[in-house]
């Protein structure tokens, strides 16, 4: 493999931006909901994704133009996603004369965690680069990690007073959405950890899965034990000796909080959050109820509707009237999709899941991109089934950009190490995945 060529100061601005945009999300997202700043009619963190999502465009069109090939570089199922979410609001739109903005919002997310896959998919062409963008996750992460923690201390966001359970959300709207870049970000930590400051980043791991707990967000917490359980099995059974050590500061870490917490956490109260389970209707925080009238309802609409979905706005309309509670929408990334766009949006949601295997199995399953890879591709599978997260831009931003780096860097087939922390100019090739 020839070593890349170094990057263009402008190149590398370009990348410092989008590096940067986990950051921005992670400040602006808790800014907009503590202190409701409006630029005109738009909060802030709507007005700042405007902004990026223009710069989005730009830098793929440049890219494109540049070096038309890197459009093979394009995810179908970004593409396929923009169809769903065009053939949805044509729909409302004809129905309805009007687009609510329930709908406007929740498509808008959509397809701006979509376009900064692409973009990403697009203008990465090097393995340093993705590098430098999961350092970016990393430390978006971390900075929502801390987030919580203060927010616990702070008082901010007892989001489960039924359960007598005291959590935090950080300045974040829900927990639900950031669970997702909680876990991930931990992966990315412990993988970054593999060449640099091991210690450092196992202990920026050990922050982000702290945080996690304390949201007591029960599909985080399922995703962190699934990812956790993976890395397990695989630093035991699949990983090459040398390839496996970074997880053992890691291990060392988990295994000393598993002895202290008894000491300094109530057991009882992190467990309460899961009394419901065995409850038939109100398992899941309703999910076992709500789940079944969204199957309910796509059987009994008629077949123009199966086909092509009742939209955004029509399924949380239906799931106030026939739950009673605003939710929303199903917490299901299929059942969402399903009845959002109907069969275009189960196959939507098919090549989702058989991109995002695609992207973590072609790294070599025994190397540390691979094993890192999979594990985000569990956590994903946890949250989309158990919560759904196609509306939550943080999270599938980091599945998809996550996964996106990890494969361009297996695709590279050398694991990269950065001279410095800060540095993105220049990196050497250590050993092959």
């Amino acid at each position: 493999m020839k070593p890349a060529s170094p990057m263009s100061a402008r190149s590398r601005k370009t990348l410092v931006v989008l590096a940067a945009i986990p950051s921005i999300d992670c400040i602006f997202d808790q800014l907009n909901n503590a202190l409701q700043l409006h630029i005109g009619p738009l909060g802030i963190l709507q007005a700042i994704r405007l902004g990026l999502l223009a710069f989005f465009l730009y830098t793929i069109i440049k890219t494109l133009r540049r070096s038309p090939l890197r459009a093979s570089f394009i995810p179908l199922p970004a593409l396929l996603a923009l169809s769903v979410l065009a053939v949805a609001a044509s729909k409302e739109l004809i129905v309805k004369s009007v687009l609510a903005s329930e709908s406007i919002g929740a498509y808008g997310q959509m397809f701006y965690w979509t376009a900064l896959w692409t973009t990403i998919s697009v203008r990465c062409e090097t393995a340093e680069e993705s590098i430098f963008i999961l350092r970016g996750l990393a430390l978006g992460a971390f900075l929502t990690a801390i987030s919580v923690v203060i927010g616990l201390f702070a008082g901010v966001g007892n989001y489960y007073t039924m359960d007598s359970v005291l959590s935090s959300a950080g300045w974040f709207d829900t927990a639900k959405m950031i669970t997702g870049i909680l876990v991930v970000g931990s992966i990315i930590l412990l993988y970054l950890g593999n060449r640099s400051h091991p210690w450092m980043f196992a202990f920026s791991a050990g922050v982000c899965a702290v945080a996690c707990v304390l949201t007591y967000a029960r599909a985080g917490q399922a995703a962190l034990v699934a990812a956790t359980t993976w890395l397990v099995l695989w630093r035991l059974l699949v990983s090459r000796a040398t390839e496996g050590r970074w997880l053992n500061r890691w291990f060392a870490l988990l295994l000393v909080g598993c002895i202290i917490v008894p000491f300094v956490v109530n057991v009882n109260s992190m467990l309460a959050r899961w009394g419901d389970v065995g409850n038939s209707d109100k398992a899941g925080s309703g999910r076992a109820t709500f789940w079944k009238i969204a199957l309910n309802t796509f059987e009994n609409e008629d077949d123009v509707q199966q086909s092509l979905g009742i939209g955004y706005k029509a399924m949380s309309e239906m799931l106030l009237r026939d739950y009673g509670e605003d939710i929303k929408h199903t917490h299901n990334d299929f059942l969402d999709l399903l009845l959002i766009g109907g069969i275009p949006g189960v196959l939507l949601f098919a090549s989702f899941v058989l991109s995002f295997s695609w992207m973590a199995l072609r790294s070599e399953p025994r190397s540390a991109t691979g094993g890192a890879a999979i594990a985000i591709f569990i956590a994903y599978l946890c949250h989309s089934q158990l919560t759904g997260q196609i509306w939550g831009t943080d999270s599938m931003t980091y599945y998809t950009v996550g996964l996106a780096c990890f494969s361009n860097i297996a695709q590279r087939g050398k694991a990269i190490k950065p001279t410095s922390v800060t540095s993105i100019s220049h990196y050497q090739p250590l050993s092959q995945n």
